[in-house]
């Protein structure tokens, strides 16, 4: 009898990394030192291929067509518009649509839940109960309008979003009180160190594998980070590595079983360091092989990038980073193109393999009127951030699309940025998560009252400017600090107040302006060496460096005043900013199509 060796690899990693204890040797087809899962060859070439860009949709876009009553195909219109559009970088897309579709693992939303009960809905919550009747699944409309263009498509599962009201409802979280921990909030968040409840969120990751026809599963740890005791987190990690293991295990099965590769995603913090913080071992998911794509981030511009690829090796895992307008950097909520093309060029600079958008806009505003669809949520179709989507999705997928393109390269702020998280005007550390909170970035920073001392900023820059010197038509290095002592000083006294982090265009935080005169005895240094003394413009102080003083990654800028006295409260660098124009004639010379 001929013996498919594809199932029987798969199958055999699959028995033994069930079996209570098990541990085997690397089988992978490519070698992957200390894995416990045998790959296929089909699936490793799958991991390989080429996304430029992964859309991760919030469930917003279906919420809005069941409160306004739009046809389901005026939906998937709607939802995938962006990438209908001509010169689309988009190759994937990921979707969360919440209990909104029927499953046998857990109930849909609830009638009486809040969410029903909500303006998100507009009272219609029936709607998914008629489709559920008829025996519409809206989750497999998704999937195969998603799939008909030809694009990859994930199911993106948020393992603690659906909280004990929302997701089993509040009879099934009071009859089970030990099964729950709780965020920061008070908000009840499944406490994965119980086995119990591993056990129940297996049963659903399987339903979504085995019935839907996925392509993947990204687990998302971030949606909400509240995953384990509080305080405790790294104590219990090893329970988060054995659901992983046991959710590989799952999908391999699945995997064997229809002959197509299943590829599993998770999203995770940052840095190595905080994924310790939230009791994630990713350094034990990379060696066993555990996972297909690590997906770095939320609220972050800043990602240890390089920090993960010296991890993975040569591993056939994939490193995703997230840029996300909703759940906001700090002082970069709905930011110019410039700001996101100076992020994402860093990314690709550090090795990135695959750029994720998360809470943007999903149409053009002629399709938004024609479908009827006006979402207010996570994105907003009014804003003018919708043509900024449409043209970052044509030039953010490939390092050749951003070449000789503007772009504004920015320094981490810590908080919440205005949409959750906590706020970097009342600072305290997070003791529940580290994700969303870039509780380790560098602002705003504290300037040294010694005049011997800097203070020092990384500022990556991911464009050769020094390289492209003669495509450039400025480059300038801007400050934006604050002086606690200005606060009760007349207004002609003092530089121009700037709004320090605008949420959706809403001003929340200004600075409290240095007095004028100041910026006289402020010294910056590029890589060591002194720039021309900062002038001040529209608030900011301005420097005008040689473009030949940058190097391609990680510079360090360093900020000293020479006359503030020991005795007197201390400046605040609250940005730190590098803007690189370039000739008008190059913009589109990085053009590709790609």
């Amino acid at each position: 009898m001929k013996v498919n060796r594809w199932v029987l690899r798969t199958c055999l990693a699959v028995t033994i990394a069930t079996r209570p204890g098990g541990v085997v040797p690397t089988l992978a087809t490519e070698k992957t030192q200390g894995s416990s899962f045998q790959l296929s060859k089909d699936h490793i070439a799958k991991v390989r291929e080429k996304r430029r860009i992964v859309v991760n949709h919030p469930a917003d876009g279906l919420l809005e067509a069941i409160r306004s009553q739009v046809s389901l195909p005026d939906l998937m219109e709607y939802e995938l518009a962006f990438s209908d559009q001509q010169d689309s970088q988009i190759d994937a897309q990921w979707w969360c649509l919440d209990q909104l579709f029927p499953m046998r693992a857990r109930p849909m939303t609830a009638r009486n839940s809040p969410l029903a009960k909500s303006a998100y809905m507009g009272g219609n919550i029936e709607t998914i109960y008629r489709w559920a009747e008829k025996g519409t699944n809206i989750a497999k409309i998704y999937l195969q309008e998603t799939t008909r263009r030809g694009l990859e498509c994930f199911y993106s599962y948020r393992i603690s979003d659906g909280t004990s009201y929302t997701e089993f409802g509040k009879k099934f979280a009071e009859s089970h009180p030990a099964w729950f921990t709780e965020d920061e909030w008070a908000n009840k968040k499944w406490d994965f160190s119980r086995p119990e409840v591993r056990s129940l969120k297996l049963r659903i990751l399987k339903e979504l594998a085995e019935d839907y026809g996925f392509d993947g599963l990204e687990i998302d740890f971030a949606r909400g980070p509240s995953n384990l005791p509080v305080g405790k987190q790294w104590k219990h990690h090893q329970a988060l590595t054995q659901f992983m293991r046991e959710i590989r295990a799952t999908t391999l099965q699945v995997e064997h079983q229809r002959q197509q590769p299943f590829l599993i995603a998770a999203r995770v913090p940052d840095s190595i360091l905080g994924c310790h913080y939230d009791g994630l071992d990713v350094e034990t998911w990379i060696e066993d092989h555990l996972v297909d794509f690590l997906v770095l981030g939320v609220r972050s511009y800043e990602l240890e990038i390089e920090r993960f690829r010296s991890l993975i090796g040569n591993k056939p895992i994939n490193i995703v980073a997230t840029l996300d307008d909703h759940h906001c950097t700090d002082g970069y909520s709905w930011p110019p193109i410039e700001v996101l093309r100076g992020v994402v060029a860093n990314w690709w600079q550090q090795g990135l393999d695959t750029l994720q958008t998360f809470n943007w806009g999903t149409a053009p505003p002629h399709v938004a009127a024609r479908t009827g669809m006006h979402v207010r949520q996570a994105y907003r179709d009014d804003s003018d951030r919708i043509q900024v989507y449409s043209q970052a999705y044509r030039e953010l997928g490939s390092p050749r699309t951003l070449a000789y393109k503007d772009k504004t390269f920015v320094v981490q702020r810590r908080g919440g940025g205005g949409s959750g998280g906590a706020e970097v005007d009342q600072w305290k550390t997070p003791r529940f998560a580290y994700q969303n909170t870039n509780m380790l970035a560098q602002l705003p920073a504290v300037l040294k009252t010694d005049p011997r001392i800097d203070t020092f900023l990384r500022l990556r820059v991911g464009d050769d400017v020094s390289g492209g010197a003669d495509k450039i038509a400025s480059v300038t290095l801007h400050l934006l600090l604050s002086d606690p002592t200005t606060k009760s000083v007349d207004d002609e006294q003092k530089i121009g107040k700037v709004s320090i982090n605008p949420f959706w265009n809403i001003p929340q935080l200004f600075t409290s302006p240095l007095r004028k005169g100041t910026e006289n005895h402020v010294q910056v240094r590029l890589n060591g060496v002194l720039l021309n003394q900062p002038r001040v413009k529209d608030g900011w102080l301005v420097c005008y460096p040689d473009p030949h003083l940058f190097a391609v990654g990680e510079n360090l800028v360093g900020v000293l005043v020479s006359n503030r006295g020991s005795e007197i409260p201390p400046l605040t660098i609250e940005k730190t900013e590098v803007r690189v124009v370039y000739r008008m004639n190059l913009n589109d010379a990085g053009r590709s199509k790609e």
